[in-house]
């Protein structure tokens, strides 16, 4: 069995999704946020999340990963959603997590075997991915770290 945790990140949240896959069947563990405490200072932000995170991926033994990382043609880009993105590529580095990627929408979409303006109509939830039961139910960012984690299985 291989399981794999998929992330998306806000400024204010880690959007986690954990998925594991054996004989060619998909089950969804888990589906949470980790919510960013805006009462620390940014460094202790950073700290608290890479330690909440840690736990997750040791409590579900996980074995890949993919970050769903900001656009590089974001008109915005946010400073404190790439900090956090690169708190949570140092963590992958440095756990036992065997296999990881750093993704924006075309390579995630490219693994998963479509295309970025499918990507789009996944995540904003026009079209049921797989046919996962719910799919509608979940957010964007939700969705956008399912199909991460799920882009992270076959690596």
């Amino acid at each position: 069995m291989i399981k794999s945790i998929g992330i998306r990140v806000t400024p204010s949240s880690i959007f986690f999704s954990v998925v594991s896959y054996q004989n060619e069947d998909l089950n969804i563990l888990l589906v949470d946020r980790i919510n960013n405490p805006k009462a620390l200072e940014l460094p202790e932000q950073l700290k608290f999340l890479r330690n909440t995170l840690c736990d997750v991926i040791n409590e579900n033994n996980i074995d890949n990963a993919c970050i769903r990382i900001t656009e590089s043609i974001a008109q915005t880009p946010s400073i404190e959603r790439i900090y956090i993105e690169g708190v949570i590529q140092e963590l992958f580095a440095s756990s036992t997590i065997k296999k990881y990627y750093v993704g924006q929408i075309s390579s995630i979409s490219s693994k998963l075997g479509f295309d970025k303006e499918k990507f789009k109509e996944y995540s904003k939830g026009k079209h049921n991915y797989l046919e996962i039961e719910g799919w509608k139910r979940f957010s964007e960012e939700e969705r956008e770290s399912l199909m991460s984690a799920i882009s992270a299985i076959n690596l």
